[in-house]
């Protein structure tokens, strides 16, 4: 077997893609083992958009770090991070629609015209559909390089809208609402 780097990022597409998963499986893992405390639904929401925001930085900060390291096969991990970004996005959507409001659409409609929070969480999911439809090599094909790329720079602004979601939600400067506020510039670089 030949060990190219081309077959080595391969096989460390591996260990990472577990690496992704591992906070979902904890998840579940305390959820079978009644582990969630007193109120379980809120400590899946808040853990799954922490998750989130974690890996929509972790995303936008593949391309500053394979600059300053010089590590370009990085990138080849950035459309994994993206799509686990949009994974737990989805999870702490449906926590919400399912787990939290029983699919009851009016008092969805209510919830999210009586909390803005709720209204940027959900504008910043809506947002990030296209992104994940359009993460295949046929789409980025599809839709040419540059409309592409241009659709994909929308990251940034959808970063700084879920940052902003968790500010409200946390309605205080907390160590962790810090963290997320000063890393978001950081791939802006």
């Amino acid at each position: 077997m030949k060990f190219s780097r081309e077959n080595i990022v391969r096989w460390l597409k591996v260990p990472a893609f577990l690496l992704c998963l591992g906070p979902a499986c904890v998840l579940t893992w305390k959820t079978f083992h009644d582990l969630l405390g007193a109120n379980p639904v809120d400590v899946i929401t808040r853990s799954t958009g922490k998750w989130t925001l974690t890996f929509l930085l972790i995303t936008l900060g593949v391309t500053p770090v394979r600059r300053i390291i010089g590590f370009p096969w990085l990138i080849r991990f950035r459309r994994m991070l993206g799509l686990y970004a949009f994974f737990y996005g989805t999870l702490h959507f449906m926590t919400y629609v399912w787990l939290d409001q029983f699919f009851m659409v009016e008092e969805m409609i209510a919830d999210v015209v009586a909390r803005p929070f709720i209204t940027v969480g959900f504008m910043s999911f809506v947002l990030l559909i296209p992104l994940a439809v359009t993460s295949t090599t046929k789409m980025i094909k599809r839709l040419g390089g540059k409309w592409w790329q241009r659709l994909h720079r929308t990251l940034v602004f959808i970063s700084m809208v879920v940052v902003l979601h968790f500010l409200c939600l946390v309605k205080a400067f907390v160590q962790s609402s810090l963290t997320f506020c000063w890393l978001l510039p950081l791939p802006l670089c």
